[in-house]
């Protein structure tokens, strides 16, 4: 096992180690080169099986891809098809990859995006381990990060259900990877990726930016720096002018609805801590906290209600380990003061800080690609925590005990996850959710209107335009909500607008009522009750935190038939 660096003689941002620019040549190949091989395999296999087992389709991804087939089909890269152009998704390339399987083929949008997210997970284990090997991080401690990457099971989920997820790890990787001998093309590349991966990779990118310009006024070298502006010019910039004149601005709806909808009650979006009692903020930043790096041990978030714990770790002792050595690894980061280390140090802080004040709502895919950078500065930190133990057989046995243990608690709940997702699609998804897209698409006419929250399989088995708090493809709702701030909330929405059909979780259809909501009696008639049966919710794994197994489906009285 390699020594770690020594971070008193760390080298500096004015030049690049020897042992981060020449491959180590007394090192054995073999075991790097044959775990890489069988982690990348395993990981591209496991995400072929949750596809083909699990069928799951996250509902945001349906979202997306719904933009892509009506572009398609001619009818405008937008949501509702004969609507207004609306910027009704927030990733670049989680529109593209689809809209270039619609081209090739009708209803190959989704499964190409999946393809290549599993891909890309062989993809992502190959760049943890080669990052892992020009950084000397140990060899268990490598496998501990790639493993991780090849089978934590939201690692998996996300992709394989739809969204960008997977494929905005592999550019985080590919970008640190880049950083490591500053090869001023691969840069420029990766760069200019991550902003069409995830629109706030664009704040990470402007700080390697800054750190690629201090090199380059060091040593003089200025070909990095140019190189990179000019593959965000030619990437990135044809897509923000296109979106700038298609939909009149770059920033997403998406965005702008979240920001406004989950804002606190003062008509513009504010940090969630403005205004909020001191108590009230530190309890509920641990709770963000907890929230966003609940996936850094074993957890469940297939409900999308949040991550839940197991019985074994209730208060998630195993990811608040991870974290604590997150924490270690990004202090190592800062000591060693080379490009590839700050670009870690600068996105775990930059994010944390990000995540914890200015994001008002943690949507649980947000977590992913940082718990993928957080654990490789776990491992580095990890590294640099065992190094201090005597005697180098101590150092390894150490090592590959953590390496073992921890991957073999995710190993044991893999299975029991990927059941839970299969369930959650079967009996949910397609049992409640699309059955309503479904039974509104026979029974409504074109021009008639639906209201309600989840928007995903709704909005995309009906085809009809969707009044869907907090409004991701509808301006007239982020309009609503930032003029009526004493109104944000679903039901206020929904009387506003008043759609000719809606769709209530039983929970918001009572409540409602005690709030004096009569006009859900007086103006709506109940015409169907979607649900999960009991013996079947029962089989879901934690049933109690998935609000979707019933809905009621209300009609306008004064709303015509089709």
């Amino acid at each position: 096992m390699p020594a770690n660096v020594n971070l008193a003689s760390a080298p500096s941002l004015s030049g690049s180690p020897a042992s981060l620019s020449r491959p180590d040549t007394t090192r054995r190949h073999e075991p790097w080169t044959i775990a890489t091989i069988v982690l990348a395999t395993i990981a591209v296999a496991i995400r072929f099986f949750f596809w083909l087992y699990t069928q799951r389709n996250w509902e945001d991804a349906l979202i997306t891809v719904q933009h892509a087939e009506n572009a398609a089909r001619g009818l405008g890269l937008t949501h509702t098809p004969g609507g207004p152009h609306v910027h009704g998704f927030t990733s670049a390339l989680s529109v593209l990859i689809p809209l270039l399987g619609e081209f090739l083929h009708h209803g190959l949008g989704l499964p190409l995006l999946k393809f290549v997210s599993a891909i890309c997970g062989g993809i992502a284990v190959w760049l943890a381990m080669r990052i892992c090997r020009r950084l000397e991080v140990s060899f268990p401690i490598a496998l501990l990060i790639a493993g991780y990457l090849a089978i934590e099971h939201h690692q998996i989920l996300f992709g394989m259900a739809g969204m960008e997820t997977q494929v905005a790890v592999t550019v985080l990787l590919f970008a640190i990877d880049s950083l490591i001998d500053m090869r001023p093309l691969r840069v420029g590349l990766s760069l200019a990726l991550c902003p069409l991966a995830r629109p706030d990779f664009g704040f990470w990118v402007v700080f390697l930016l800054l750190l690629v310009a201090w090199r380059g006024y060091k040593s003089g070298r200025w070909d990095a720096l140019e190189t990179s502006i000019f593959a965000l010019l030619v990437i990135s910039g044809p897509w923000i002018a296109f979106t700038t004149w298609y939909y009149g601005s770059p920033l997403p709806n998406t965005i702008l609805a979240k920001a406004f909808g989950f804002g606190n009650n003062h008509g513009v979006a504010l940090p969630w801590y403005r205004g909020v009692p001191v108590p009230a903020i530190i309890g509920r930043f641990l709770a963000r906290l907890r929230s966003l790096i609940a996936v850094l041990g074993p957890a469940y978030g297939g409900n999308g209600t949040g991550f839940a714990t197991f019985p074994f770790d209730p208060q998630g002792i195993i990811s608040c380990i991870v974290f604590a050595f997150t924490m270690a690894g990004t202090v190592a980061c800062l000591y060693r003061r080379q490009i590839v280390y700050l670009s870690i140090a600068g996105f775990i802080t930059g994010y944390l800080l990000y995540y914890l004040f200015l994001v008002e709502v943690i949507a649980l895919w947000y977590c992913i690609p940082f718990a993928a950078i957080a654990m490789l500065a776990a491992g580095i930190g990890l590294d640099a925590t065992l190094s201090r133990l005597r005697g180098i057989r101590w150092r390894i046995a150490a090592a590959y005990a953590v390496a073992g243990a921890y991957l073999a608690v995710l190993i044991a709940v893999t299975p029991i996850t990927i059941n839970g997702e299969r369930n959650v699609q079967r009996y949910v998804e397609d049992q409640v959710r699309k059955r309503i897209g479904l039974y509104l698409a026979d029974n409504t006419r074109p021009d008639q209107t639906i209201g309600c929250e989840p928007l995903g399989y709704i909005g995309y088995y009906s085809r009809r335009e969707m009044f869907a708090y907090p409004g991701m493809t509808n301006p007239q709702v982020v309009r609503f909500v930032r003029e009526h701030p004493d109104q944000r909330n679903l039901v206020d929405m929904l009387d506003y607008f008043r759609p000719d059909y809606i769709a209530l979780r039983p929970l918001e259809y009572k409540l409602a009522l005690r709030q004096g909501k009569k006009w859900l009696v007086t103006d709506y008639e109940m015409v169907a009750d979607f649900s999960t049966p009991d013996y079947e919710k029962e089989q879901l794994l934690f049933p109690n935190q998935n609000l979707d197994t019933e809905f009621y489906l209300l009609k306008r009285r004064s709303a015509a038939l089709p």
